[in-house]
């Protein structure tokens, strides 16, 4: 009698322990795909911020646009 009650404590504490983890690794990757869209934006502001002001400020000739070797994600 003892043991099967020992048994079902555990298999409740597990079932809650997954239940618990599947939805911190879901809001997880949620924050983190609005962190990425996120930082995606203020590149691509800053990308349209330079082609406006028309001035290369590289001080590499072999890159003449400052902000194309930024590369987020993919």
């Amino acid at each position: 009698m003892e043991n099967a009650m020992i048994g079902s404590k555990t298999v409740g504490r597990a079932v809650f322990f997954g239940l618990g983890y599947l939805a911190g690794t879901r809001a997880g990757r949620e924050r983190y795909a609005q962190i990425e869209a996120g930082a995606k934006a203020v590149i691509e502001k800053l990308r349209a911020r330079y082609a406006e002001s028309g001035t290369n400020t590289s001080s590499s000739p072999s890159r003449p646009d400052g902000y194309s070797d930024i590369k987020l994600g993919d």
